[in-house]
């Protein structure tokens, strides 16, 4: 009896640990997914998703609905041709001050400005796009340019795919966000508010000094009141950005959202909706897509996007010539131009080319808003083609079957050749000396055109005038078929003739690394 009460102890002491096993298990697997439902929650940034994803979302539905409801469409009127007017214009507006102002001013300081006006207009109406804040995305960009195709400091780098660098970088926070952190303060510095004052008095109080004693100086000695007005200007460039930053919202809400609505209601009659809708997150989703197609299709290859690497092939970056892709990415599409030159205000080095930032800035120079444009040497940029080109020569040459160099040919004296000529095992094969190099022509003589018995009369003697021109002038494929035939060098105590080939054919070495040196200095040709 008391046996079997100790056995039924054990039975129910056993059952009770094996039900609290499976109970902690499924604890921790809670614990997990609820882990990464708020680290999933903590990446999305919800400003970006509201104006990439859920506006034009919240659009498309509204249209969806109208369309398939017949009560509802009666309320739903069609935009008057002035409001689409305005909305091609204000899309023209904002995009401008997007590429022009956050992309080539202040991303890539393509050009210097004297006016405050036009940094302001820049980050007012860039902010219309919906794409963030200048110091956010200017700093994104450069780190972009930086370590393009890297799937970890690229924030929109192609190897992640091509949802991610068009618009999935938006939506998800990065991971290494201590990184970005560190590369925006980097580049644009938070503690710029905070110190400038102090700065900014120094600045003036330095002026004012020299000002007072420019009077009496030789005119060489004078201050250069230019230099004086950028240094001025980049304070005031950075404290826009840093405000801009803060009120980054603010500046979105009214410019690409409130403005364009009141406009078209007060000023064309529209309806608030329309007004909304059309010039509003129509115009924005456009203008959003003609920015983020440079970052996907243009680092893609896809045959409908024609794409070429005149520039450098080391990163993604392409040039697509597709016009139609031209015009999607408002005249930003030749990508590997971009990269390879980002201080250029253009996108290519091409008069022609559908550009209206190139246009837009260009015209800003000529009515004296802007100066000290930058803009890549015509030779610097051939010398890149060249070198491209050149680097493209090469690898396709590698693939392929030259012959021995004639450098690493083995030295036969002639007592030597004549002793392999008389050799047994050399009996059938067919060996002739054309400008000092020996062949080796038994794996060809059955294919060649003038005979056997041609060959074979030319055995073991010099043909180099016959192979020249004194029987049939041979074409350049004779030649690099001839070389692939090589064995060795006859060694008649004259070399000049030898090694002028030697040169001519394997001096591209020498130059290459001539180059490779020369490049030391500069890293890229934007440094150059």
């Amino acid at each position: 009896m008391e046996k079997s009460q100790i056995i039924k102890r054990k039975v129910a002491s056993s059952n009770h640990g094996s039900s609290t096993a499976p109970s902690s298990q499924l604890k921790n697997v809670h614990t997990k997914m609820k882990k990464r439902k708020t680290d999933f929650l903590n990446r999305i940034n919800y400003s970006h998703t509201f104006s990439v994803v859920v506006l034009p979302l919240v659009v498309a539905l509204y249209y969806i609905v109208v369309s398939t409801t017949h009560s509802l469409s009666a309320y739903c009127s069609s935009p008057k041709n002035s409001t689409l007017v305005f909305s091609g214009l204000y899309f023209h507006v904002t995009l401008l001050a997007f590429t022009s102002g956050y992309h080539k001013y202040f991303t890539h300081n393509t050009f210097q400005t004297n006016s405050k006006g036009l940094p302001l207009f820049f980050v007012v109406f860039g902010s219309a796009l919906g794409l963030g804040s200048v110091r956010w995305w200017a700093s994104l960009h450069r780190a972009h340019h930086h370590f393009t195709d890297d799937t970890e400091r690229d924030p929109y780098s192609i190897k992640r795919g091509v949802f991610w660098s068009h618009c999935g970088w938006l939506i998800k926070k990065p991971k290494i966000t201590t990184f970005y952190q560190e590369f925006m303060e980097q580049e644009f510095p938070l503690k710029l508010h905070v110190e400038e004052s102090k700065e900014e008095e120094d600045f003036r109080s330095d002026l004012n000094e020299v000002l007072s004693n420019v009077e009496g100086e030789d005119e060489e000695d004078q201050v250069d009141y230019d230099l004086l007005n950028i240094q001025r200007l980049t304070l005031y460039d950075h404290k826009l950005v840093l405000w801009q930053n803060s009120y980054y919202l603010f500046c979105f809400l009214t410019t690409g959202l409130i403005l364009p609505t009141l406009v078209t209601y007060f000023f064309f009659g529209e309806t608030l909706t329309n007004g909304l809708i059309y010039p509003g997150i129509i115009r924005m989703f456009c203008s959003q897509q003609c920015v983020l197609l440079t970052e996907s299709i243009c680092h893609k290859s896809y045959l409908f996007s024609i794409p070429t690497q005149p520039y450098n092939d080391k990163n993604s970056s392409r040039n697509c010539h597709n016009p139609i892709l031209t015009v999607l990415t408002y005249g930003q599409a030749n990508q590997n131009y971009h990269h390879e030159f980002p201080h250029d205000y253009r996108n290519s080095s091409s008069v022609l080319a559908f550009d209206p930032t190139k246009w837009f800035i260009w015209s800003l120079y000529k009515i004296g808003l802007v100066d000290d444009l930058c803009s890549t040497p015509s030779d610097l940029i051939t010398q890149i083609r060249i070198q491209q080109s050149q680097a493209i020569i090469t690898r396709a040459k590698s693939q392929l079957n030259w012959g021995t160099p004639i450098s690493k040919l083995p030295r036969i004296t002639p007592k030597d050749f004549k002793r392999i000529l008389a050799s047994s095992n050399h009996s059938d094969r067919i060996y002739i000396v054309i400008q000092n190099i020996i062949h080796d022509i038994t794996p060809f003589m059955d294919q060649h055109p003038g005979g056997v018995q041609l060959l074979k009369a030319s055995h073991g003697k010099d043909a180099t005038k016959a192979f020249f021109g004194g029987v049939y002038g041979h074409s350049t494929a004779a030649n690099n078929l001839l070389a692939t035939m090589r064995i060795g060098i006859l060694d008649v105590g004259n070399e000049e003739e030898v090694w002028r080939r030697v040169v001519k054919e394997e001096g591209n070495v020498d130059e290459d690394k001539g180059r490779n040196k020369g490049s030391e200095q500069y890293k890229t040709a934007e440094a150059a």
